[in-house]
């Protein structure tokens, strides 16, 4: 996996809620889901650090057949993918049985930012910036953590 040189961002992650990359959310109801980029994030002197991975893609590595398994260098914290939906795709579980959350950026402007997180075995979804899911994105995240749930301890 090829890592590039640091990008600082703020502890609210706001900056890197790609703006630049175009489309809103009404794309996400009308398109297919798809990801943008992935970086892994780290800390630093107490601050939060993302490195570029141009080779690290979960929703395609997380659809290939056997277990989720990345090259990470020491110290990665999380993972984040830009996508063109906040909602969870259906293999993201597995980033979380590496030991660490999963960020989901939404693109657009505003963008929107939420982690994917395991706590004492229960799935857990939040939302950290941007406006909160609507009624059919909160039904298709429901449905989602359920999915990941009923296949917790992961067994593949």
């Amino acid at each position: 996996m090829s890592v590039t040189k640091p990008i600082w961002i703020s502890a609210g992650l706001g900056a890197l809620c790609l703006t630049a990359l175009g489309a809103g959310a009404a794309t996400a109801r009308t398109s297919e889901l798809r990801e943008i980029r992935c970086d892994m994030m780290d800390m630093e002197r107490g601050r939060v650090r993302t490195l570029e991975a141009v080779d690290l893609r979960v929703l395609r590595d997380t659809a290939r057949h056997g277990r989720f398994m990345p090259t990470l260098p020491a110290g990665v914290v999380s993972i984040m993918c830009s996508r063109n939906s906040i909602v969870p795709a259906a293999n993201d579980d597995e980033v979380l049985w590496l030991g660490m959350p999963f960020h989901i950026a939404q693109m657009g402007s505003p963008g929107r930012l939420a982690v994917l997180e395991l706590n004492e075995g229960r799935y857990r979804y939040r939302m950290i910036e941007g406006r909160a899911p609507d009624a059919a994105e909160q039904a298709a995240i429901d449905a989602r953590l359920a999915e990941f749930q009923s296949r917790f301890p992961p067994t593949r």
